[in-house]
């Protein structure tokens, strides 16, 4: 009996020892890392973990002093005009019969009697970009209750004409298609000396419309902004009488 307890106990071990050898084989092992590559993926991962950073971005900077300034307007004629001087007023009567020239008004003094304000400006007018001596053109910014009402330029010369016939060359090489309402034609209204008129809107060069009238030996120059025609208009006739 106890040797074939013994036998029976033995066989009982080797099923036993079988059966564990076969789970050990049927279950997938949990790889192992060394420390060093532990290490490694932790910190990758938590690098990964961290959000990007982004590089604040620069303020714009500020416009410059340079960029307030209305840029020059793009027109200048191959030969600018050489303006003549206006002659001195003369001291002597003329003689008995002949006509007297009417004396030019003061643009500056009709300016203020319609309640526009004149300011200095840097602003170039296109005028100014057609006779070799710019500083002979007057330029005034006008103001009419704190708004912007246009821009009013002049001059005085002999040789107006000439200067007019050139204004209107470089003109014509200016204009873009979106040229609109141009009006160029000799008017003689009752009662005034005959002018020269002049007038058109280009969106590529301005919002504000541009009037040229020729009077007399003075040129003038009118830039019209939106909503301000009536008061700029009156200022056209006043000073083309």
């Amino acid at each position: 009996m106890s040797r074939s307890s013994l036998l029976l106990t033995g066989s009982l071990l080797l099923v036993l020892l079988s059966f564990g050898t076969a789970d050990a084989l049927l279950v997938e092992p949990f790889p192992v890392t060394p420390p060093s590559e532990q290490a490694s993926s932790s910190a990758q991962s938590s690098q990964a973990s961290q959000p990007e950073e982004i590089p604040p971005e620069e303020p714009p900077l500020p416009p410059s002093s340079e960029e307030a300034v209305p840029p020059p307007l793009p027109i200048l004629p191959p030969d600018p005009v050489d303006v003549l001087p206006p002659p001195p007023p003369s001291s002597e009567n003329p003689p008995e019969g002949a006509v007297t020239k009417k004396s030019g008004t003061d643009p500056l003094a009709i300016v203020s009697q319609l309640n526009f304000t004149a300011e200095e400006t840097d602003q170039r007018s296109l005028l100014s970009a057609v006779v070799k001596e710019p500083s002979l053109v007057t330029t005034r910014v006008l103001l009419q209750d704190g708004d912007r009402a246009g821009l009013l330029a002049w001059i005085e010369t002999p040789n107006v004409k000439e200067v007019f016939l050139v204004l209107k060359d470089s003109l014509a090489t200016l204009f873009s298609p979106e040229v609109r309402d141009l009006l160029d034609e000799m008017q003689a209204p009752e009662g005034k000396p005959p002018r020269n008129f002049l007038t058109f809107l280009d969106p590529a060069l301005s919002e504000e419309r541009f009037v040229f009238v020729r009077v007399r030996e003075r040129l003038y120059e009118f830039h019209i902004a939106p909503g301000k025609d009536e008061a700029m208009y009156k200022l056209v006739e006043a000073l083309t009488n």
